[in-house]
């Protein structure tokens, strides 16, 4: 029976008089016979919406699916469905009995026999015992040979009571008295189950208690009722009978409930997570709609979830009874139409895994919408299905029924998305890949296979990686599919509502240009959309470039057809105004149903409205004009970022609210638990004052509300899964950025500074200046002190995957905290402090985000300036590591790291308006990349060998690239279109740009030539010749008067842009010249030096060099003017961009994080942001206003091979291959002295007492230098190849040596002469040490081997044989007992340093483990690895305790200091690094 019969059913039972209306006397005699008259008033209110004090058929009808909660106890009051218990009393439940210890027996529990199953001898458990009871009772539970026997409880803490105990001791002795559930026979408050809870017996009641309670925080928890089995069942078991079978029905009960729930929240425990184990728990879990199903996790990771689920098994999963497990399978392929358990095990592992979103409310609705329609979908059906690489438009206006075509056409289709502006979720790339990678895992076996076969860590990077998720979700499985000679038709409805903000990007059309790139042929796309409007992405030009062939556009009428006769014949009875409304706007089918609703509702006394926005007007005119929570709720509506929760709107407050909104249950609804408005059209209407009027929503005011309510929710310190807690950690601080920005604009600066401070104090508190340590000598600490909730806010963002677009939304923040602080200056004084201090937290927490991935991290390289520093918010995020000599300010942030090239990036610049970047890559592609977000927008392909440069036109309609196949192509900027091909060089063309007024290119090329071309014909227009080598670079100066050149001859030339003649020659670089260009107002050159590794500074008219600047280590590829022309930015092969001063000519940042040479960097317009590219492969965008860097100890020119302290802790020595050895103060980081005598140094270390230095070099000696005076004392020489190591022995009398040679030398470290020589090894020795008391040498080899030796004898005493490559280093603990040894095995092992033994082994590193040792006290372990990180282990465990990152090349040595606080590290980055370990646990 459908919902409307049923209504009609209880209508009829009401009308006790037969007129076809009920009365509020009637309503009330049928209320008291249920014995619910309160409800009388409140039903009549709801139901009489046309308050003619009555109820007709037709509004009783329309509004029973809202009355259904209200009337559920009446209407079904035998039912077990209703017997949820209100949240408020379960907290009161459990808040009675805290405290408490319980007794109670059990009839029957089964154990094994050794455990006294199977006798009658009575079981008795305390408190002492339960714990080794249960366990003992899971196992026979697992083995399944437990036997009966009685038990009995005594004195157990509730708090330690199990859900099946309270079942035993409350609810089981009521239920088998009374033979009713706990939740009639106690009278307990119930209702319809606003939530069902999923969960487990074996599981303690107080933490699933305390789970439910944190998801559903802030909730009204008298009127939020939670469906438990354990109250709303009867759990009589009297004769040995379960009551519950009955009243579960066969699954039925729980298959009401949650259809009537507004969510299953599924409880998972920490220990075990029992619910993903039990059969009956995945049975509720699949009943469950996925728009419905939350996971609420006391105490869980990400991490933790995604590793459970991937153990899930249906078909094993434990159920007691043999009757439920056939029953419930035959639920699971019967109802449910899986082919076996096997499938819906997968089905429920996809739905996990994946998250997909869910549509079914927008499809109900328009399902509801669309019913008077006739749809004609036989041409769509034949293009879309017939065969792969089709795609499908249907274009038309707002209203016309785009979507509900889309709808209808659900039936052709595989898999479907649907795009909503007021859903930021529906915009987003990760989650369309995700929903629809699911509805085809649903249809296609193949496809479900792909993904369900995803490793671990690939799968939960396709959860936060959009890119990766595109090609995981959906790319590869879709080539699957096309072997298999099978295609996909997706749906994506309202592609013009996935616009971003500034109309310029669209990521649906994004997810479309991807599919049609890699995978046209295996998928057909049928779309909706808007027309292309002026200044709007146009979608439909670019969709026709990548379908081309195979696009067909329609309009919505061509699918709808005309109109039902029914509806003609219902047009025709309205008064003749109305009647010629309806037939005008007969294609808008939202003014349609806007219209008709108003006219049954409130009847035609009105004039009809002439368009969709009087209709609007209508129902909001009938509202009541003063009631200040509809307008507040209003406000929040259009400014929520995606539709909110019926929980979210709970905490709000305002549940009660939404009744009262105008049109509710129209205009207004709660479909899906979730507050939705009609259309898209009705957002636009209140959200512009000019269409609304009076009724025009204050969306600033909704933004304060959000930011404000959201803040609070957070704070709570809730860490399940809530939607008002997912909604609040992904938008709240939006709509603080939302509220900042649109005050920028007029708003309210009162409101503004409410929220401000309330968000300033949850960040925010002010610092004791005594507790603060570790500040250099002349910066001060902040005022202000990160508390502990801004420590957990960002570890909740990282733990979400949110790092990517953090960084995007703190940037956006920042912002306009720097534009607010400006402009309250003179006007709010009082909240400048407050704005200042927030700008300057989000500022480095904006760069922490930027810079590094891990939380750990990102703590322990803030400056210590800021209000992170020893801060309770820097402790949450870690308790390790800190960079030392302390950061002082934000490095120049990396905003964007732009990966997807396959090959080295050749260049990178911006378009003209900042918003697109253009890439050249030696991969032969161009890409297209969104400046904001960093995603990759288009990849442009038609080059045959490497692309040297890109850039735009300026008006950003063209792009312009240069190829190692000799020619430049000129693309359509936005389809991605080749426009022409212009051909004529003889040999690689290295660049190609555009005249300012974009009428010209010129190129240049290794032909030793530079071209002109016309930009529109693509004809060569001159050829000027004159360089004598290959020509780097050519472009033009701004007025288009004159063009420079760089080449390989060494010089730079200007030309007559006219005429072609050399004007001028600039002389004075000693090497190639690689690029060369004009600053904007034409007075300067700015060229780059190649391999003299300079840039150079001309005067534009007389080309005189002007000033060099000097700094870079190695090949200058690039240099370029900002657009004001105050700065220079230049690229090198030394990994590094450099910023400088263009007047002075002095370095002001260098910019580093490339792990390959740069090839290119260059400014945007704004002079804000600098985008390099780099032989790794990728493009990043710098934020080019900040500058100042930590002070790591540079000064090496050459690879560090080791760095080590003094004895005492103050010094710091060094080797590298730049021949030196480096003295560094270890407070400071200064450089005290720099030892000068060897060739390449390999290591260097003090003695014991500090007054001596050892060093090791390629030059086959070794050197001792006195540390004080530099001066070298003695040169050791024996070895006959290079000297890998040398070390002092404790008491300072030895050196022990490593060679090439094969052999490790002991040396009087007196006299210098050589006491001995051990011989064995069969490879170079790579390290050799003694150990703390003198009495062994212990030695690593090239031939995998680590020896041991009686330092006295030199004789072997044992071979330690188990790596698998070179052995890198090895060393004794302190206490001579262990030694360990790192590999090129990528591993670090352990040895009993007596027998032998290899006792562990520490894995973890993914490259060569280069050094190791252990601390001072022998409790850890560090190793150093070419996967640049140094790690810490647990000497005992083998535990990995920390991992430091910054090293961004091999790090070759690190070691503890003295006191065990400090670790030094060096690396090939010709960098030493000092960490803080002191509290590393």
């Amino acid at each position: 029976m459908d919902q409307d019969e049923v209504a009609r059913k209880i209508f009829a039972s009401i009308d006790l008089n037969r007129d076809g209306v009920l009365s509020a006397d009637e309503l009330r005699a049928w209320l008291e016979c249920k014995g619910e008259e309160t409800l009388s008033n409140a039903l009549l209110a709801q139901l009489d919406t046309n308050g003619d004090g009555a109820v007709s058929l037709q509004e009783f009808i329309d509004g029973f699916r809202d009355m259904r909660g209200n009337l559920a106890k009446v209407v079904h009051v035998d039912s077990p469905v209703y017997r949820a218990v209100s949240l408020a009393w379960l907290a009161q439940f459990v808040k009675a009995h805290a405290g408490t210890t319980q007794s109670w027996d059990v009839v029957k529990e089964f154990m094994a026999e050794e455990d006294g199953g199977g006798t009658d001898t009575v079981l008795t458990v305390t408190s002492n015992n339960l714990e080794t009871h249960r366990d003992k009772r899971r196992a026979a539970e697992k083995a399944k040979s437990g036997k009966p026997v009685p038990v009995q409880y005594r004195d157990i803490p509730f708090e330690q009571m199990y859900t099946t105990d309270i079942v035993e001791c409350f609810v089981r002795s009521v239920a088998r008295e009374e033979h009713k559930s706990y939740a009639q026979a106690k009278n307990l408050p119930v209702g319809a189950p606003t939530y069902f809870i999923s969960h487990a017996w074996g599981s303690t009641f107080v933490d699933l208690v305390k789970s439910v309670t944190g998801a559903l925080a802030g909730a009204a928890q008298a009127d939020t009722y939670v469906w438990l089995d354990i109250f709303a069942i009867n759990q009589d078991d009297t004769g040995g009978v379960f009551s519950a079978m009955a009243e579960l029905d066969d699954g039925k009960t729980l298959a009401s409930t949650v259809e009537t729930s507004r969510a299953t929240l599924v409880v998972l425990d920490k220990e075990r997570v029992i619910p993903l184990t039990r059969l009956w728990c995945l049975y509720e879990i699949g009943s469950t709609p996925p728009q419905k199903l939350q996971l609420v996790t006391h105490g869980f990771s990400e991490n933790d979830v995604s590793h459970h689920i991937r153990n899930i098994d249906a078909e094993t999963a434990l159920c007691f009874s043999p009757a439920d497990k056939e029953m419930i399978h035959g639920e699971i392929t019967g109802k449910f139409g899986f082919a076996s358990m096997r499938h819906f095990t997968e089905e429920l592992k996809l739905r996990f895994m994946l998250r997909p979103m869910s549509y079914e409310s927008d499809l109900q609705a328009l399902r509801e919408r669309g019913l008077s329609n006739e749809y004609q979908l036989e041409e769509l059906r034949e293009h879309v299905t017939s065969t792969g690489g089709r795609l499908a438009c249907i274009v038309g206006g707002p209203g016309e029924g785009k979507s509900s075509v889309a709808a209808a056409a659900l039936d052709l289709v595989h898999a479907a998305h649907f795009c909503k502006r007021a859903d930021v979720r529906r915009q987003d790339v990760l989650e369309m890949a995700r929903s629809l990678g699911f509805q085809l895992g649903q249809k296609f076996d193949v496809v479900r296979e792909c993904l369900i076969d995803l490793e671990e860590d690939i799968a939960a990077k396709a959860l936060v990686d959009p890119d990766f998720a595109v090609n995981a979700l959906l790319v590869d499985p879709l080539k699957k599919l096309a072997k298999i000679q099978k295609h996909a038709v997706i749906l994506l409805d309202a592609l013009d509502e996935a616009d971003d903000d500034r109309h310029i990007s669209n990521a649906a059309v994004g997810l479309l240009r991807h599919l049609a790139r890699d995978v046209r042929s295996s998928v057909s796309v049928l779309v909706t959309t808007r027309p292309d409007a002026d200044g709007d992405y146009p979608r439909r030009r670019v969709l026709e470039h990548d379908w081309e062939g195979g696009m067909r556009v329609m309009e919505p009428a061509h699918v709808l057809g005309p109109a039902p006769v029914e509806v003609e014949q219902e047009e025709s009875r309205l008064p003749g105004p109305w009647e010629e409304a309806m037939r005008n706007m007969q294609s808008i089918k939202v003014y349609q149903i806007v219209a008709r609703k108003f006219v049954k509702r409130y009847g035609t006394n009105l004039e009809p409205p002439a368009d969709i926005d009087a209709a609007y007007k209508l129902w909001f005119d009938r509202a009541a004009k003063d009631d200040v929570e509809v307008r507040r709720l209003i406000d929040i509506v259009l400014a929520s970022r995606e539709p909110l929760s019926s929980a979210h709107v709970d905490r709000l407050r305002l549940r009660e609210t939404c009744e009262r909104l105008p049109g509710w249950g129209l205009l207004f609804e709660e479909r899906d638990h979730l507050l939705q408005t009609l259309h898209l059209s009705l957002r636009e209407f209140l959200g512009d004052t000019k269409r609304s009027g009076e009724h025009a929503a204050d969306v600033f005011r909704g933004h304060h509300e959000l930011a404000r309510s959201c803040l609070d929710v957070l704070k709570r310190g809730d860490d399940e899964k809530g939607p008002a807690v997912a909604y609040s950690l992904r938008h709240a601080h939006v709509h603080l950025t939302e509220a900042v920005e649109r005050m920028l604009h007029g708003g309210d600066e009162a409101l503004l500074m409410d929220v401000v401070k309330k968000w300033h104090g949850a960040f925010l508190v002010e610092r004791r200046q005594e507790e603060v340590s570790m500040i250099p000598e002349g910066y001060e600490a902040s005022p202000w002190c990160a508390t502990e909730f801004a420590g957990l806010w960002l570890n909740r963002q990282m733990d979400a995957g949110r790092r990517g677009v953090l960084v995007v939304e703190l940037l956006r923040l920042e912002k306009a905290l720097l534009e607010a602080k400006e402009k309250l200056a003179d006007n709010v004084t009082g909240l400048v402090a407050t704005v200042e201090s927030l700008h300057a937290f989000v500022r480095v927490l904006r760069w922490g985000v930027g810079t590094h991935s891990q939380v750990e991290v990102i703590a322990a390289n803030l400056p210590c300036t800021s209000a992170w520093h020893q801060s309770p918010g820097q402790s949450v995020l870690t308790s390790c590591t800190a960079c030392l000599p302390a950061r002082v300010d934000i490095d120049a942030t990396i905003l964007n790291n732009m990966k997807g090239h396959s090959d080295s990036v050749t260049s990178a610049s911006y378009s003209a308006d900042g918003t697109r970047i253009v890439s050249a890559s030696e991969d032969k592609t161009v890409r297209i990349w969104d400046a904001t977000t960093g995603a990759c927008v288009s990849v442009l392909e038609g080059h045959s060998d490497k692309v040297t440069s890109a850039s735009y036109s300026t008006d950003g309609t063209r792009i312009v690239s240069a190829s190692d196949d000799e020619t430049v192509r000129v693309w359509d900027a936005t389809t991605g279109a080749c426009i022409s091909v212009l051909e004529g060089h003889s040999h690689y063309v290295t660049s190609a740009s555009y005249s300012a007024d974009g009428t010209r290119i010129v190129s240049a090329s290794e032909d030793e030539t530079v071209r002109i071309w016309d930009a529109t014909t693509g004809a060569c227009i001159s050829v000027l010749e004159g360089h004598s080598d290959s020509v780097t670079s050519a472009s033009y100066s701004a007025d288009g008067t004159r063009i420079v050149s760089a080449s390989q001859d060494e010089t730079v030339r200007v030309w007559d842009a006219t005429t072609g003649a050399c004007l001028s020659v600039l002389e004075g670089h000693s090497e190639w010249v690689t690029s060369a260009s004009y600053s904007a107002d034409g007075t300067r050159i700015v060229s780059a030096g190649g391999y003299d590794h300079t840039v150079r500074v001309w005067d534009a008219t007389t080309g005189a060099c002007i000033s060099v600047l000097e700094g870079h280590s190695d090949k200058v590829t690039s240099a370029s003017y900002s657009a004001d022309g105050t700065r220079l930015v230049s690229a090198s092969d030394d990994k590094t961009v450099r910023v400088w001063d263009a007047t002075t000519g002095a370095c002001i940042s260098v910019l580093e994080d490339h792990t390959g040479q740069f090839s290119s960097a260059s400014y945007s317009a704004d002079g804000t942001r600098i985008v390099s590219a780099g032989g790794d492969k990728a493009v990043r965008v710098w934020n080019a206003t900040t500058g100042a860097r930590i002070s790591v100890l540079e000064g090496h020119s050459h690879r560090v091979p080791s760095a080590s302290y003094s004895a005492d802790g103050t010094r710091i020595v060094s080797a590298s291959e730049d021949e030196t050895v480096r003295v560094w103060d270890a407070t400071t980081g200064a450089c005290v002295s720099v030892l000068e005598g060897h060739s390449d140094v390999s290591s260097a270390s003090y003695s014991a007492d500090g007054t001596r230095i050892v060093s090791a070099s390629s030059d086959s000696t070794v050197r001792v230098w006195d540390a004080t005076t530099s001066a070298c004392i003695s040169v050791l020489k024996g070895h006959s190849g290079a000297v890998t190591s040398a070390s002092y022995s404790a008491d300072g009398t030895r050196i022990v040596s490593a060679s090439d040679d094969e052999t490790v030398r002991v040396w009087d470290a007196m006299t210098g002469a050589c006491v001995s020589v051990l011989e064995g090894h069969s490879h170079v020795v790579t390290s050799a040490s003694y150990s703390a008391d003198g009495t062994r040498i212990v030695s690593a080899s090239g031939d995998n081997t680590v020896r041991v030796w009686d330092a006295t004898t030199g004789a072997c005493i044992s071979v330690l044989e188990g790596h698998s490559d070179y052995v890198r280093s090895a060393s004794y603990s302190p206490d001579g007992t262990r030694i360990v040894s790192a590999s090129q095995d990528e591993t670090v092992r352990v040895w009993d340093a007596t027998t032998g033994a290899c006792l562990s082994v520490l894995e973890g590193h993914t490259g060569w483990v280069l050094s190791t040792s252990y601390s001072p006290d022998g409790t850890r372990i560090v190793s150093a690895g070419k996967d640049s990180t140094v790690r810490v282990w647990d000497a005992t465990t083998g535990a990995c305790l920390s991992v430091l990152e910054g090293h961004f090349w091999p790090v070759l040595s690190a070691s503890y200091s003295p006191d065990g606080t400090r670790i030094v590290s060096s690396s090939e980055d010709e960098t030493v690094r000092v960490w803080d370990v002191s509290h590393v646990t």
